[in-house]
């Protein structure tokens, strides 16, 4: 099975939809996350539903006006269950219907400043308690780096506050997956005042678990998403 995160920058333009469509064909997605889809919320139902036909949808319109997260799935294949939204999470499990096995899945889209962000590491650690048993994928765009390999054509300087990630990533007892493909999936400016980060994070915990993810992630520097495959 593979999963599918991009943060899209905006979905209303119909080239952007055809983008998305071709990503989740050409990948056998069965279960995506869209993030910063810029999408009202008087649009959502047309939009969604047209976007991949048949597929089920949620979002957190909800708790951030701008509905920062979706969540497609498609019911052939995967059934979604939302446990908690907040305005930068949406958690819940995912039933393979093909086995009957549960992954459960965290997607993130993390608010733009450090204070702003410690309401979502405090509910990683929450959840992280109760799934200590079982299959956990973490996955989007934290708005975090975990060090400073993690940036490039940015001024070395780092301050306490970047350390809430790792140390959040730590206390969760969450592990990035390893990659293959490009390293930085965010880019700006161009030429020598280029800067890139790697922005869009995939962690798993797998401990006590009975599913196993191939432990990769796939990078397109056009399209800053990532696969993940879940045997």
């Amino acid at each position: 099975m593979s999963f599918g995160f991009w943060n899209v920058r905006g979905l209303m333009n119909p080239i952007k939809q055809a983008e998305v469509r071709q990503f989740v064909r050409r990948n056998n997605i069965c279960c995506v996350g869209l993030l910063e889809t810029k999408v009202p919320v008087t649009s959502f139902h047309n939009l969604s539903s047209g976007l991949l036909p048949g597929w089920m949808w949620v979002n957190n319109y909800d708790y951030s006006p701008r509905g920062r997260i979706w969540i497609g799935w498609n019911p052939l294949l995967v059934c979604f269950n939302t446990q908690t939204s907040t305005d930068q999470i949406i958690h819940g499990d995912v039933k393979f219907l093909n086995s009957g096995s549960t992954l459960y899945l965290s997607v993130i889209y993390g608010e733009h400043t450090f204070v702003a962000r410690r309401p979502l590491w405090s509910d990683l650690i929450s959840l992280s308690s109760s799934l200590k048993e079982n299959p956990w994928m973490v996955a989007g765009d934290f708005n975090a780096i975990r060090d400073s390999s993690d940036r490039m054509g940015s001024p070395d300087i780092w301050i306490p506050a970047f350390d809430d990630f790792k140390d959040c990533m730590d206390q969760a007892e969450l592990f990035d997956l390893r990659y293959v493909g490009f390293r930085f999936t965010w880019s700006t400016s161009s030429g020598s005042r280029r800067k890139q980060r790697k922005l869009i994070e995939s962690w798993s915990t797998t401990v006590g678990a009975p599913l196993s993810p191939s432990l990769k992630h796939l990078f397109w520097p056009q399209a800053y998403l990532t696969i993940l495959r879940w045997l």
